[in-house]
């Protein structure tokens, strides 16, 4: 049953029509090994896998996602240097897809339709059938207030008007890499402030840009980590915030840090033994934030905007996973 569902999801983000000949490798651009989608024979997926109001909303992020962006001549997911998913692939499956579970109300008839109409594709890392990790997604729910005062002195600023991103090979002739972010200072494009330039030294006061004040460090440094997240104000009332930008600079592991300092054993290495470590040396928790130079910029988002996901559309509960974006 699980294992069947995991393989679903996988069509139902990427999947493709019978015509499709077996994939390759893609080569993966950070320190991981290599990704395979291979094509799998199963039993029809179990009906469990499809009831429930939230599938529809989730092939319908996945479509409005499609219908908006402009698609490069090689879509993501690219799984070889001979074999892609094309645009019209995804697309096609995943309109055929919902055209079954919305036309079609008996259960063994929609089993049918999927068993003889798609092809399922399993996610490996060697080749095999060795497992991958698939993750869901936490929104944390913070103390704060719109104001500064008393306990809420932890800022969480908006994108500010300074910060510049710049496409891949602009000015050049060369159009590939990735997008570089930074300011511009004496005419010239310089990386944007780092964590420590910001919280430490406080660049970005007296602009106008703190959006929102929490109580605890920690939290706010957690919130940087998922991107977005729900702030309780004293009032009662909750505001959602989302991802509005990051300063690019490289994101480095605190977890990593605490354990090549010898606080954490490789084994023991958790959000909480993280947070326990950070209590316990309040001299060296600037320190020990300030290794993770990624500083993240947010948005007041509506009820309906989020959490949103790497297609910058909504999560939906109970359908939606974390994908690596170098093999998606």
């Amino acid at each position: 049953m699980k294992k069947t569902y995991l393989i679903l999801l996988v069509i139902t983000l990427a999947a493709l029509f019978q015509s499709c000949a077996a994939p390759l490798p893609r080569k993966p651009s950070m320190a991981h090994e290599p990704f395979f989608f291979q094509e799998v024979k199963i039993p029809p997926p179990e009906m469990e896998d499809f009831e429930g109001l939230s599938l529809l909303p989730a092939l319908e992020g996945s479509v409005a996602y499609l219908e908006k962006i402009k698609l490069p001549p090689q879509f993501p997911p690219r799984v070889g240097d001979e074999t892609i998913f094309s645009p019209e692939q995804v697309y096609g499956t995943l309109i055929r897809f919902r055209e079954i579970l919305a036309t079609t109300p008996d259960r063994a008839e929609i089993e049918r339709k999927i068993s003889e109409g798609f092809s399922f594709w399993e996610g490996s890392r060697d080749n095999s059938a060795s497992s991958i990790l698939l993750t869901g997604y936490y929104e944390p729910v913070l103390e704060g207030n719109l104001e500064k005062g008393g306990e809420y002195r932890y800022p969480l600023y908006r994108r500010p008007d300074d910060l510049v991103e710049k496409s891949p090979g602009e000015n050049t002739e060369e159009k590939i890499g990735e997008k570089q972010i930074g300011r511009i200072e004496n005419g010239q494009f310089v990386p944007y402030y780092s964590r420590r330039n910001i919280d430490m030294e406080g660049v970005l006061q007296q602009k106008g840009l703190e959006i929102v004040w929490l109580k605890d460090p920690w939290e706010r440094f957690v919130l940087h980590i998922q991107g977005s997240g729900q702030v309780r104000l004293p009032d009662g009332k909750t505001v959602r915030i989302g991802y509005a930008g990051s300063n690019g600079r490289p994101y480095r592991s605190i977890g990593r840090y605490l354990i090549d300092l010898g606080y954490l054993d490789e084994k023991d290495v958790s959000m909480e033994r993280v947070r326990e470590v950070i209590q316990n040396n309040p001299g060296r928790v600037e320190e020990i934030f300030q290794y993770n130079e990624r500083y993240i910029f947010f948005r007041f988002l509506g009820d309906s905007e989020g959490p949103l996901g790497a297609l910058g559309v909504p999560l939906t509960p109970g359908r939606s996973i974390a994908t690596d974006l170098t093999l998606y």
